[in-house]
């Protein structure tokens, strides 16, 4: 396994709502093994937000068969992986871009990975390592969205021909430490309507109360939005002003945040009030 970031989780913080049925075919042992499942999902929500003062919450008989999350388990990502690595005994290379594919005789081979100690200018520094041609029997592509040699492999073998085309979104998330009070382990809110719909776009906000007294939340943009003045990251934040997610942030305090694909994480001791 060849992983970009410097260690297996580096590139996943991210939480999430995770239906097991692979992970129990894959460990059907996995609650005796520790795998980190620690908060099975206790009740959804979901509201359509009307405008910046109220919301509207839908009854559960009216809730979709797929919003609904008997059976399934608020985590963070970033502890599954974790664990998940201890447990596949494979060869695990952190620190190792793969840059290149190994195509031969129309089949993909494997990898080649980045070489290490190159300046800007493409000039070799000093500790200049090319990189390693890693080759498998069956290789497997986890790149996540848009990555750079899926698209190459799209392209080359015309996977997407008579394909959906794909959908994407920009995911805007913060991870929270609340107030005891108003923390309900196992509650999953999800939303739609305001503030996006002021701007005609589309998309909806979570909220995933996880253990040890956090809780993930999060706005998902739609892509492509037409309005060029949209901006996500300020939507994410008037959404956190909206009384019916400001009551259970209320108190709390921000301790890191970032997009949905793991990057520009960062601290923060930011206290809404």
């Amino acid at each position: 396994m060849v992983e970009k970031g410097s260690e297996i989780v580096a590139h996943i913080p991210a939480g999430a709502v995770f239906e097991p049925t692979a992970l129990n075919e894959l460990f059907p042992d996995w609650k005796e093994k520790g795998a980190p499942l620690n908060t099975p999902v206790t009740r959804d929500d979901i509201f359509l937000l009307k405008n910046q003062e109220s919301g509207t919450k839908t009854p559960n008989a009216f809730v979709p068969k797929n919003m609904h999350n008997h059976g399934n388990y608020i985590i963070s990502l970033g502890n599954l992986c974790r664990w998940l690595a201890e447990q596949l005994g494979v060869g695990v290379y952190p620190g190792f871009a793969a840059s290149e594919t190994i195509v031969e005789d129309g089949q993909v081979k494997g990898v080649i990975t980045g070489d290490i100690g190159v300046a800007r200018d493409g000039s070799e520094k000093d500790g200049y390592m090319p990189g390693m041609e890693l080759r498998a029997k069956y290789p497997l592509f986890t790149e996540g969205c848009r990555g750079h040699l899926g698209k190459r492999l799209i392209n080359e073998f015309n996977l997407d021909v008579g394909k959906d085309p794909q959908h994407y979104g920009i995911g805007i998330k913060e991870l929270w430490d609340l107030d005891p009070a108003k923390h309900k382990p196992g509650l999953v809110v999800h939303t739609t309507g305001w503030p996006l719909k002021e701007t005609g776009s589309t998309g909806g906000s979570f909220l995933f109360h996880i253990e040890n007294g956090q809780v993930y939340v999060g706005l998902i943009t739609d892509l492509p939005y037409s309005n060029p003045h949209l901006s996500p990251l300020e939507e994410f934040q008037r959404l956190k002003l909206h009384p019916e997610i400001n009551k259970q942030l209320q108190g709390g305090k921000r301790v890191s945040y970032g997009t949905l694909n793991g990057s520009k994480i960062k601290g923060s001791h930011t206290a809404m009030k």
